[in-house]
């Protein structure tokens, strides 16, 4: 079963532009690749490729406000043309982006995505928080969000023009590597890690 993979990216430029969150995002220039932090101390050029896919969660840790765990996370979307959408992905607990689980069977779930959404918590967190924590470790409730997902519902049209996004002005801080059943989905990174 495929697991999604997990990718950290910041902005190179440091602004995370909270004005465009109720825009819809586009990452282009997906031909380019991001840059890589060596040591943390300095941009330095990439040395192996950076794959997204389908499905594939995108976190910015820049963007956490304290609104919630999950405010910096989005789902990429279907590839249009040259782009990526990054869709929204909840606030304080993930909401599935209707384009993305239309065609989905809904049981796979939670084999595809409980292991990602894990690993985000747990990059924010210093201690062991999971999913079910924001359910208070309830197990009914944990089941009812896999056995009936929320989905993300558009609550009217975007707001201004897409906000386009450069894969080349965006630092690439890891990859959290899913489960692949083919090897042309795996995904290389700096600091290669796995669900």
């Amino acid at each position: 079963m495929l697991k999604a993979s997990v990718h950290f990216l910041e902005f190179r430029d440091g602004n995370p532009n909270y004005d465009r969150f109720n825009v819809l995002w586009q990452l282009v220039d997906l031909d380019k690749q991001p840059m890589t932090v060596s040591g943390r101390s300095e941009e330095t050029a990439i040395k192996s490729d950076f794959h997204l896919a389908e499905g594939d969660l995108v976190v910015f840790p820049s963007l956490l406000s304290g609104a919630g765990e999950f405010e910096a996370m989005r789902f990429v979307g279907p590839k249009t043309g040259d782009s990526f959408p990054l869709l929204t992905a909840g606030v304080e607990y993930p909401e599935f982006p209707s384009v993305l689980i239309q065609h989905m069977d809904i049981s796979s779930l939670r084999d595809i995505y409980e292991a990602p959404f894990n690993a985000v918590l747990q990059e924010q967190q210093s201690t062991k928080y999971t999913l079910k924590d924001i359910f208070s470790s309830d197990e009914e409730a944990y089941n009812e969000f896999w056995n009936d997902p929320p989905v993300a519902r558009r609550r009217g049209p975007p707001g201004g023009d897409p906000w386009l996004i450069s894969l080349s002005e965006c630092t690439w801080i890891k990859t959290l590597e899913g489960k692949p059943s083919r090897d042309s989905l795996k995904n290389v990174d700096a600091d290669k890690a796995e669900l």
